[in-house]
């Protein structure tokens, strides 16, 4: 009967001391009469005394005294300010223990920060629990360090001469200055925490997070020409420039946006800022977006410059000779090193120069190799900078080497035309190829060779009718684009001509994959079927063995 409260005296204790370890804090309970019941031993780690003076039993007085004695008096003398009276110290700090709540926050000996909350219960019995925050208040001046960074940031931004806007790695607007609302038409809290698509239209936002994405994969500043609507409703021709800033994991995108100037160039465009217009190799590492609507155009003087695509993705192949063909550039492209090798070697041995050498940079380094042992510049391209940067980069090599002797059609020893002797042996024609690209030239020439098959070349839409009519060719490959006649208008000519005859040549146009659309009127000019740039050996072949062996069309079986 007498066990039972002795051995919940035991385990009243015990618990107390788990929970003061787990929660890392100190408590001192006491009685009404300030006598000491109970203190855990975290309470000497914040108060350096003597351990006697937390025994139970002990007045808080005494206790206090201890402090005073032990801490207080170091402490003041260590900071140089005037010690405080014992007396006027004991009392004060024991009226803050009668209080019903009390808590003070100061910083010991040892410059610590701690929390001392004091609470006298009903009964007369107080605790003081003691935590050291020093971690918190740390915290704390690190949170006002940095919105002091911030407002500075800010005030920063609002003062600078160009719309501003900072993206976070989800592309979420966190910071925007005032030139940005002021040209957008919206304030701050409109715009933070959208995304681009929320603020821009569907257009441009979809352009600016590719290229965002790109900076933020690869930390190579991007700069693109768009075009903004502002508050007003009128559109604005900018310049966008976008760069990462932070660490990894905590990487920002910056956003500036330049208006292009107002007054025009000489040739009536509007003007835009020299590092743009001619821009030098250190500028050559930002990222230029631009879409098809900003691509140069052929009069930039580029018509007659031949630049060579190696490439096995299809959609690069594509979009890289419509970029080219844009430019005025005779391209055409490659698949594999084999093809690469075959080509560079029969443009060597016909004396046409290359003036660039174009490369997917998911090829293998083998096609880089081969460029720089024929002597011919390369340059490497990765799938967003062919969205973003070929027509850029492309134009400032050749422009490079604009008042360098282009060779001519005079001086180039490819066969074309009348003039272009049957191969030793052939007794007539299997193929007549209608096509102006010098470029494109060589590769009928090289794949049809190599299919053993007798071929003339034909360089204008005029030619390639006197050709038809004098040599009556089984089959005609035909450019639709041609400098004269069109290609669709030749095929009418042949098809109106052939009424007379009655016979029938099968004529297979040629497109790039920029006019696909023209397929149907291709077909609906009168020829018998289309195939696509660039060309290959496979595809050739096959057209060869469809059409010169169907009975009815050219030459007899």
């Amino acid at each position: 009967m007498d066990e039972t409260p002795s051995i919940d005296t035991a385990i009243q204790p015990a618990l107390l001391d788990a929970v003061c370890d787990a929660l890392s804090s100190a408590i001192i309970v006491y009685d009404k009469n300030d006598q000491i019941l109970y203190a855990n031993r975290l309470a000497l780690h914040y108060f350096p005394v003597p351990a006697a003076f937390l025994t139970a039993g002990t007045r808080l007085r005494d206790f206090l005294g201890a402090v005073y004695d032990h801490a207080i008096r170091k402490s003041f003398a260590a900071s140089g300010n005037p010690l405080p009276g014992r007396e006027e110290w004991l009392a004060e700090r024991i009226a803050a223990h009668w209080r019903e709540r009390s808590e003070t926050q100061e910083r010991d000996q040892r410059g610590r920060w701690i929390r001392l909350a004091k609470r006298r219960l009903p009964s007369g019995y107080g605790i003081c629990v003691v935590t050291d925050i020093s971690d918190q208040k740390k915290r704390e001046e690190q949170w006002r360090a940095d919105l002091e960074r911030v407002q500075l940031t800010e005030e920063i931004l609002d003062n600078l001469p160009h719309p501003i806007f900072v993206k976070d790695r989800n592309f979420n607007m966190v910071a925007v200055n005032k030139l940005l609302c002021t040209l957008l038409g919206a304030g701050a809290e409109a715009i933070l925490g959208r995304s681009g698509a929320e603020v821009f239209d569907a257009d441009l936002a979809a352009r600016l997070e590719m290229a965002d994405r790109h900076v933020l994969d690869t930390g190579v500043p991007a700069l693109s020409i768009e075009h903004l609507r502002g508050r007003d409703g009128g559109q604005r021709q900018v310049i966008v420039r976008s760069q990462r800033v932070g660490k990894p994991g905590r990487y920002f995108l910056v956003t500036s946006i330049d208006e292009v100037r107002e007054h025009s160039s000489a040739d009536g465009r509007p003007a835009v800022p020299s590092s743009i217009a001619n821009p030098s190799l250190q500028d050559l590492s930002p990222v230029r977006a631009m879409d098809e609507r900003r691509l140069p155009r052929p009069s930039m003087g580029f018509s007659g410059r031949k630049v060579l695509l190696v490439t096995a993705d299809a959609d690069f192949e594509a979009k890289s000779l419509k970029v080219l063909t844009r430019l005025g550039i005779d391209s055409c492209s490659v698949r594999s090193e084999v093809e690469q090798q075959a080509f560079l070697s029969v443009a060597k041995s016909v004396d046409v120069a290359l003036d660039l050498v174009v490369v997917d940079n998911q090829m293998d380094l083998a096609c880089l190799e081969l460029a720089e042992q024929y002597g011919i510049d390369v340059l490497t391209l990765d799938a967003f900078q062919l969205d973003t940067d070929l027509a850029f980069l492309v134009s400032e090599h050749l422009s490079k080497t604009e008042g360098t002797q282009l060779p001519t059609a005079d001086d180039w020893e490819i066969s074309t035309g009348a003039d272009t002797p049957a191969p030793a042996g052939a007794e007539g024609i299997e193929v007549l190829v209608v096509e102006d690209n010098e470029i494109n030239q060589i590769v009928f020439s090289q794949i049809l060779e190599g299919l053993g098959r007798r071929y003339r070349i034909a360089a204008t839409g005029s030619e390639a009718l006197r050709l038809w009519e004098e040599l009556q060719p089984p089959l005609m490959l035909l450019d639709v684009s041609l400098p004269d006649i069109n290609g669709m208008e030749v095929c009418r000519t042949i098809r109106e001509q052939e009424k007379h005859t009655g016979r029938q040549t099968p004529i297979v146009g040629v497109l790039v994959p920029a006019f696909d659309h023209d397929r149907a009127r291709c077909l609906a000019a009168g020829m018998n079927d289309v195939i696509l740039k660039p060309l290959s050996p496979d595809a050739i072949e096959i057209l060869l063995d469809r059409f010169l062996q169907a009975e009815g069309f050219g030459l007899a079986p």
